[in-house]
């Protein structure tokens, strides 16, 4: 369907609605400002909604909701280091301060130092690896364990309460589907 018959179909008629509705871009760039038709591409949707859900879930309001009154979890930081953990144990074996850097995709010397308050927190403890004493290897102790049970708790059913009304049909496919868009964009980032 193109512009013309998009519009008289769907009897939109304000700049406004057609920037809502992805056809008005604007040249920023320059000097002078012109507007554009261009219909937004699916693609270009998809980024921008997946785009939107990480800003939402940046935002201090939505991430304190989990965090608050969780005990020694008090930020993000914190719970990153505990997921990575968690995560590295549960593909069998220990995580190293290498694997917690990879999985927050920050620098080691990051990582180091952020392991090391969460380790003074009394929710990890960090020995030397015994195949390896260059090497150290973080476990979850039995308060982390606890902690990052409260906030995954908390985490789930913020989303279950985001969408408690959604039909259960729309949930498992929601589910299905962004489980394949999670593993091919892990795959191309692996690549």
């Amino acid at each position: 369907m193109n512009f013309t018959a998009w519009r008289r179909h769907s009897g939109v008629s304000t700049t406004s609605a057609l920037n809502r509705a992805g056809f008005i871009r604007s040249c920023a760039h320059t000097s002078m400002c012109y507007a554009y038709i261009v219909r937004q591409s699916r693609y270009d949707h998809l980024d921008e909604l997946l785009t939107r859900i990480h800003l939402v879930r940046q935002r201090p309001t939505w991430r304190r909701r989990p965090l608050d009154g969780a005990g020694p979890v008090r930020n993000v930081s914190t719970l990153r280091v505990l997921r990575a953990v968690e995560e590295c144990q549960r593909i069998g074996g220990g995580a190293s301060i290498r694997d917690v850097a990879e999985f927050m995709a920050v620098e080691h010397s990051t990582a180091s130092r952020t392991v090391a308050a969460v380790v003074a927190a009394g929710l990890l403890t960090k020995t030397s690896a015994p195949d390896d004493q260059r090497r150290c290897a973080l476990v979850l102790t039995d308060i982390g364990r606890k902690a990052l049970a409260t906030v995954t708790d908390r985490r789930r059913d913020l989303v279950a309460e985001t969408i408690a009304d959604w039909p259960d049909t729309d949930v498992d496919t929601l589910v299905v589907l962004l489980d394949r868009l999670t593993e091919r964009f892990e795959r191309a980032a692996d690549g």
